[in-house]
């Protein structure tokens, strides 16, 4: 059977348990009381108490000061590739910023830049040219273009010429000593690369790019620092990462059918035996999506991503000899996404039909220990606020109330994904749907990022 079809078996069956466990907690309870049906949501209590559980332990843990690693002092030499399709308002200050990197030995520089533009149709390619000439940038065209990030940075390792490999987006910035973290974390057996903590320079442009702050600054800064210390699964983030060559080619390179890549390859990676490091002192700042509807785009492709993936790794991941600790992380960061977004989801569909007065809800599990789950969870996400970014109390209870409304993109993301991922089953064509990028720029970046952050 091949991997597209065990991937489609696979979440066939977990849609078939899923609806299975709907139906099965529905009591019809008959015409005396109007056709009203009487419905469990012990299952959802058990799964919200479960996930819950698994949050606040890894949140908990990674509030705990990492200590800062020493500064490589090796210079292995490393090939920068920046994939761009359509980057006009952001790839010149991007490509700068590369270019001024401090990592040198013996006074010459030990890195090349690599642009890979994608069949760009706007002023990239114009762009590009001058910093050719004015940088010493080396650029690449893809062939026909258009056919995904993946697909440009594979052929971008056609040219490359460094036993490293780093990546970064089109948006990035990064302070000049950001390669020399990244390689000291490359300091011990079976690592295969690094990845920089992400964080977001527009920060304070709106709302909406506030609550994407709270989400990659704090919470997923907490998770990382976990899977760091434990020995978890630690993913590429896609932006800001530095993989071994060696290890890039014994899994194959990037999967150009993958719509998530930097998820895809770090699953392979930890199958094949690799491990992934996280530089908690490397951050790399990039610019968040400032409407809606670009997140909605953004988050669904990311949601679909991971459908694709767990359908495709989950029974490798139960049968591989991956250390236990890993496999279970790697099928918590898979799963739990989609786990809560079903329940989410789930859980809404429900209220909206008791509203119409077609649903009694019976709660298995006691009000005081759902309350109680909510409230450590909202304690440890005020700790995380007032720990890693020194906010007051107040100032981080903020942040509870800002994720509460953020998580209500998933009433579209999640239903768009699966229906983007059963397109592709039936059409078998992929649709890789980038990022656009604004060029919002914040005007303190650049003092910022020589500070670095909490």
């Amino acid at each position: 059977m091949s991997a597209r079809a065990t991937s489609h078996l696979v979440l066939a069956l977990i849609g078939v348990l899923w609806a299975v466990l709907v139906v099965q907690n529905l009591e019809y309870l008959g015409r005396f009381a109007y056709h009203t049906y009487l419905v469990s949501i012990r299952w959802l209590q058990f799964l919200f108490i479960g996930l819950s559980l698994y949050g606040v332990a890894a949140l908990l843990y990674g509030l705990r000061r990492t200590p800062v690693a020493p500064v490589a002092t090796r210079r292995p030499f490393i090939s920068i590739l920046v994939p761009a399709k359509d980057e006009e308002r952001v790839i010149d200050g991007t490509i700068r910023a590369l270019a001024h990197l401090d990592y040198h030995a013996r006074g010459r520089r030990r890195f090349e830049i690599l642009v890979i533009d994608d069949g760009s149709t706007d002023g990239t390619p114009r762009i590009l040219a001058r910093l050719q000439h004015e940088l010493g940038v080396r650029v690449v065209r893809t062939a026909g273009g258009g056919r995904g990030k993946a697909a440009a940075l594979n052929q971008g390792m056609r040219h490359a010429r460094g036993e490293l490999i780093a990546v970064f987006d089109a948006d990035a910035r990064v302070a000049p000593d950001f390669l020399q973290r990244l390689v000291a974390g490359l300091d011990g057996p079976r690592i295969a690369g690094v990845q920089g903590r992400r964080v977001f320079y527009n920060a304070g442009q709106n709302a909406l790019t506030r609550m994407q702050q709270d989400e990659f600054g704090i919470l997923l800064t907490c998770m990382q620092r976990t899977r760091e210390a434990i020995g978890g699964f630690v993913n590429f983030a896609g932006n800001g990462l530095l993989v071994r060559r060696d290890a890039l080619a014994s899994v194959g390179g990037w999967s150009e059918d993958a719509v998530t890549e930097d998820i895809d390859l770090s699953i392979r990676l930890y199958l094949a035996g690799w491990r992934i490091r996280y530089r908690d002192d490397a951050p790399v700042w990039e610019e968040a999506v400032t409407t809606l509807r670009a997140l909605v785009r953004q988050r669904t492709r990311w949601f679909e991503g991971g459908l694709r993936c767990l359908g495709e790794h989950l029974p490798k991941i139960l049968v591989n000899r991956m250390p236990l600790l890993a496999r279970l992380d790697t099928l918590f960061f898979l799963m739990g996404v989609l786990l809560a977004g079903l329940a989410l989801l789930t859980t809404y569909v429900y209220t909206l039909i008791g509203l119409a007065g077609a649903v009694l809800l019976f709660l298995g599990v006691s009000r005081w220990v759902m309350a109680g789950m909510a409230g450590a969870f909202t304690l440890t996400l005020v700790a995380a606020g007032v720990t890693i970014e020194g906010r007051s109390p107040l100032a981080a209870l903020g942040l509870v109330v800002r994720q509460a409304l953020f998580s209500f993109h998933r009433l579209a993301t999640v239903p768009l994904g699966i229906v983007r991922y059963v397109q592709g089953a039936v059409t078998g064509r992929v649709d890789w749907a980038k990022t656009a990028h604004v060029g919002a720029m914040a005007p303190e970046v650049s003092g910022r990022l020589h500070q670095g952050v909490r």
